[in-house]
């Protein structure tokens, strides 16, 4: 009778333990995500499901990347899209620079998509400081574009100074004119203190002139 009943219990219990054994480890670190209520675990559990990198999980991350109410988690998520190479993952992330609102968020995904260096991205990138109706993030793109230490980017940074009528981008392009060791720079900060009509923007020449060695 008792072996019966044993017999019994373990088929009522059957289905739940299939279920459990045959779930994918990204089906349940994706239901691990959704039950959780706690930010370190939910990053813990989006590094790993980057990790994994299968269609679901890359998916989940997408998601979260999008509309997760946790503004540090989609970061999170942005960065470890980030993390592969290739074109079809560029395309993504410019997908998601032009869906997103916060602009927090706009300026992390500039940085990573300038990582990548890509002609494309750098096309955007340009548009972006000569452009923007958003400072900060014309700004942003500046810092972007300010990394390439090229003689050919510091004609470009003066050809944004030229270009826009922005005081922030501009005091932005001079701070940048002055960590280059270019003459070219050198010469076009001598201008500003010279010549330009804005008398803040000629302080801020002189400033980078002051500190060149």
């Amino acid at each position: 009778m008792i072996a019966h009943l044993i017999v019994g219990m373990l088929a009522l219990q059957t289905p739940a333990a299939v279920a459990r054994t045959t779930g994918s480890p990204t089906a349940t670190l994706i239901a691990l995500y959704d039950s959780s209520n706690d930010a370190d675990t939910k990053e813990s559990i989006i590094r790993h499901l980057a990790g994994r990198g299968d269609d679901a999980a890359i998916a989940k991350i997408i998601t979260i990347a999008k509309t997760d109410a946790d503004s540090d988690l989609r970061e999170a998520a942005i960065r470890h899209l980030a993390d592969e190479s290739g074109e079809a993952r560029t395309t993504l992330l410019l997908q998601l620079f032009d869906e997103q609102r916060d602009p927090d968020l706009k300026e992390t995904l500039l940085r990573v998509l300038a990582e990548r260096g890509e002609a494309r991205v750098t096309t955007r990138l340009i548009a972006i400081a000569k452009s923007s109706a958003d400072e900060d993030l014309q700004e942003a793109a500046i810092r972007c574009l300010a990394n390439d230490d090229s003689d050919a980017r510091t004609t470009l940074l003066i050809e944004l100074f030229d270009g826009t009528s922005s005081a922030g981008a501009k005091e932005e392009i001079i701070r940048h004119l002055g960590d280059r060791d270019s003459a070219k720079a050198a010469q076009k900060l001598e201008a500003i203190a010279k010549g330009d009509a804005d008398a803040d923007l000629r302080d801020a020449a002189i400033r980078q002139i002051a500190n060149r060695r």
